[in-house]
């Protein structure tokens, strides 16, 4: 965008249009530098000015205002981007603690690892037929679970193999939960997924839990827990 330049009572000072939307003084460096040209030029025009027809001191003044205030609205940002700075990486150590633990949350992409992956649920009521469809990133379902038919909160692991009991490769996958009662209608349902925390980062100022490929929202998790630990052979 075109900066917009107008002249000072002091002879060939410019100083730049704040008011405009993406123009003017952007940083503290670049403001200093701009006031103190300002001031300097702006003391010796009084020192020499002539007594008998004094320069109009309104518009200096008021320039000196509007340096003032700019002065002060790029000091608050700083200091808010410095506040923010400070809670992402507050936010960011705590999410450290989560890396190899369980974490779940709602949706409707989950995560193949080493083999497995949970599904969860929730129905608002009894169901006679409970399923999971397990989608490839083709849109093909791939695998078709049954789950608990019983009003309330359940879990399912899926063993990471096909309709053909093939393994299937980690990575993301699709899933949808349907449940329909006796009377073949729909019944109501929240559907999610867990899996093992292995990294975090900051996402747009958010701070995020890795799943493999999957991330997930440090306020999306709904709940935490130790891994259970594989059984050996």
């Amino acid at each position: 965008m075109t900066t917009v330049e107008t002249r000072s009572p002091v002879n060939g000072v410019p100083f730049v249009d704040t008011s405009s939307n993406g123009g003017g003084l952007t940083n503290g460096t670049s403001l200093a530098e701009t006031f103190d040209t300002f001031l300097t030029l702006l003391t010796t025009q009084l020192q020499y000015q002539d007594p008998l027809d004094p320069m109009d001191t309104n518009e200096f003044t008021s320039q000196l205002v509007e340096f003032t205030g700019v002065e002060q609205a790029i000091a608050t940002n700083d200091k808010l981007d410095a506040l923010i700075n400070l809670q992402n990486t507050s936010q960011l150590n705590d999410a450290v603690s989560y890396i190899g633990k369980t974490v779940s949350a709602d949706g409707i992409v989950l995560m193949l690892q080493d083999g497995s992956s949970t599904v969860n649920y929730a129905l608002g009521g009894n169901a006679s037929e409970v399923n999971i469809l397990i989608i490839d990133e083709q849109g093909e379902t791939v695998r078709t679970l049954n789950g608990n038919n019983e009003v309330g909160e359940h879990e399912i692991v899926w063993d990471g193999l096909d309709e053909d009991g093939d393994p299937l490769e980690d990575g993301l996958y699709g899933f949808l939960v349907t449940a329909i009662d006796s009377d073949d209608n729909p019944v109501p349902l929240v559907q999610g997924t867990a899996g093992q925390v292995t990294g975090v980062k900051v996402v747009d100022g958010q701070v995020v839990l890795e799943i493999g490929d999957l991330e997930i929202g440090l306020n999306e998790v709904l709940t935490i827990q130790e891994t259970a630990a594989a059984s050996g052979t």
